[in-house]
């Protein structure tokens, strides 16, 4: 079963592109942004974004965003 706080947390980083403007949207911290989507990551078995400068989905991530909403 899938958390709806880490789907949550997942389509926030994709829409902000990056972690710290999602936990601000979230207000959440960006530990808990980051340990929700490495949660989520690890029970998909991987990646869902590609970190960099902005951050963006996977073709799994993408998939998984469609959940959230």
């Amino acid at each position: 079963m899938l958390d709806p706080r880490q789907l949550d947390a997942l389509s926030a980083v994709i829409e902000h592109g990056g972690f710290g403007p999602a936990a601000k949207a979230l207000s959440l911290t960006l530990a808990a942004v980051s340990l929700r989507i490495k949660a989520l990551e690890d029970q998909m078995g991987q990646r869902l974004l590609v970190r960099g400068k902005v951050v963006r989905a996977t073709l799994a991530g993408q998939a998984l965003r469609g959940l959230a909403n």
